[in-house]
């Protein structure tokens, strides 16, 4: 554990914020949809998504709740400041760019302290390989954690759920309408689902 102080714009009485921070903390932030299609945003978040959920299932890492991460989409905030606002040691960022069926997913592991990558990897997939992409970015995450915390960390059991692309295409435009939680956005994502 590490302990910091900042001081944050806009906190009031309270600027200053002592936290201690655990190292195996991480945050998984939305990945960037670079893709000319402004409809695939549903892709590169449950991408994004996915790879948290993997994540939280091992014991030995913090992970930050979607809801929380991915509140940082578009901020433009320095690495540091999501961090410190997060409480989290390391955030995962990326991005995944579309053309048809082929896939460019870059995720890149930074030390949320001092910006420094402690790994950032491309892959170039095809999309009916989504599956075994990101069960492949998951497990090079934990083996970077690993590393930087020098403890042994249990490699993730991995259920994809269905190996059927397009019913996990279908299922993750249900959940990117749903999570929007207006009426026409719920019963949008209900008919995806």
């Amino acid at each position: 554990y590490y302990t910091y102080s900042t001081v944050s714009e806009g906190r009031g009485l309270f600027d200053i914020l002592s936290r201690t921070v655990a190292p195996n903390s991480i945050a998984v932030l939305p990945f960037e949809n670079l893709s000319s299609d402004e409809e695939q945003a549903y892709f590169s978040d449950g991408l994004a998504e996915d790879i948290l959920n993997v994540l939280a299932q091992v014991p030995e890492l913090q992970v930050t709740s979607r809801s929380s991460s991915f509140l940082f989409r578009e901020r433009g905030l320095p690495i540091p400041e999501i961090g410190d606002r997060l409480g989290v040691a390391n955030i995962l960022e990326g991005s995944v760019r579309r053309v048809g069926d082929d896939l460019r997913i870059t995720a890149q592991l930074v030390d949320a302290r001092t910006e420094k990558y402690l790994t950032s990897e491309s892959y170039d997939r095809k999309a009916s390989d989504i599956f075994a992409v990101q069960d492949e970015i998951s497990l090079a995450i934990v083996d970077a954690l690993k590393l930087k915390l020098g403890i042994y960390i249990a490699t993730p059991v991995i259920d994809a759920g269905t190996t059927n692309v397009e019913a996990h295409s279908q299922y993750l435009m249900g959940r990117f309408e749903f999570v929007k939680r207006t009426e026409d956005d719920l019963t949008t994502g209900l008919e995806q689902f």
